[in-house]
């Protein structure tokens, strides 16, 4: 195959590139941060921890009802429970 010539993008094909490219840059900005004691944490992170703490209370809940043995392989309702409650959360900030 032969090289391109120097022009070979006519300037049709190079405003619908920019175009294009304009049109996906504004999902590069950062995400939502929280501030925590003047540091800034990711949103996910913090959704991550508030998620963990939610399961153990939910935990607490479902074994105080006696639900707890009816729930299934807790190996997997558990995490199940922590990833559904931080992509909520996570989702919420995301807002």
């Amino acid at each position: 195959m032969g090289k391109l010539p120097v022009g070979w993008m006519g300037p049709g094909l190079r405003g619908a590139m920019a175009a294009a490219g304009c049109a996906v840059l504004p999902g590069c900005r950062p995400g939502p941060d929280v501030t925590v004691a003047g540091s800034y944490f990711p949103s996910w992170m913090f959704s991550l921890v508030l998620g963990v703490f939610a399961t153990m209370l939910f935990w607490k809940l479902f074994t105080r009802t006696g639900l707890d043995p009816y729930l299934g392989p807790r190996v997997l309702v558990y995490p199940a429970l922590v990833i559904l409650i931080t992509l909520v959360l996570w989702g919420m900030f995301r807002g």
